[in-house]
């Protein structure tokens, strides 16, 4: 092999080797900076909603009974990557979504494949000259039931605009049944966020 041939080896094992070196720290460098356990009901309206073994669930116990509820939990961290996993069974004219409020009063709901949108299309607030505002919602619907991911800041710059100095604020869960033929056995779990450490 002559010298200039071992030089471009060389120089592309070397560059080989930094690239990967540098892929690892920056993966690496991604943690969890929140996890929810689902153990605490105080953030919870209405009565079919309970947390059990880690997991928000919506059972109402018959086909006859129809009802659902909200779970909501304050937070304040920046927009990273959101994962979870939600499921059911029995399904028919159902509710199950999961939404972000951001710090600038902008939401994304996330909706699952097959389920009723959202009662809320945004939300009023006042402004810092005490005007009342309206901020639509983004609706993000047919969301595989399954394990999701999703990348939070992605998501906001589609949708919302540029996601520079936004944080998210709030994330709330939708869960109900109003089928008075099937019983919707709903479940969220295993919700995350996770941000640069």
């Amino acid at each position: 092999m002559s010298p200039g041939k071992n030089t471009v080896l060389g120089f592309t094992i070397f560059l080989f080797t930094v690239l990967t070196i540098l892929y690892f720290q920056i993966a690496s460098t991604e943690k969890i900076i929140y996890e929810e356990n689902f153990e605490d009901s105080s953030g919870i309206e209405g009565d079919f909603l309970k947390c059990r073994d880690s997991t928000l669930y919506l059972d109402t116990q018959n086909s006859a009974q129809t009802g659902g509820g909200v779970w909501n939990k304050n937070i304040s961290l920046p927009p990273g990557r959101i994962s979870w996993n939600w499921n059911g069974q029995d399904m028919d004219n159902f509710s199950l979504w999961l939404k972000v409020s951001f710090s600038d009063h902008k939401s994304i709901y996330y909706v699952a494949a097959g389920s009723r949108n959202p009662p809320s299309e945004g939300e009023f607030y006042r402004d810092e000259e005490n005007r009342r505002r309206f901020s639509p919602s983004t609706i993000i619907s047919g969301i595989p039931m399954n394990q999701v991911e999703r990348d939070l800041s992605a998501d906001y710059a589609r949708h919302c605009g540029p996601a520079e100095n936004v944080r998210v604020v709030k994330v709330s869960a939708g869960l109900g049944d109003n089928s008075t033929e099937h019983m919707n056995a709903l479940r969220i779990s295993d919700l995350k966020i996770y941000g640069q450490s």
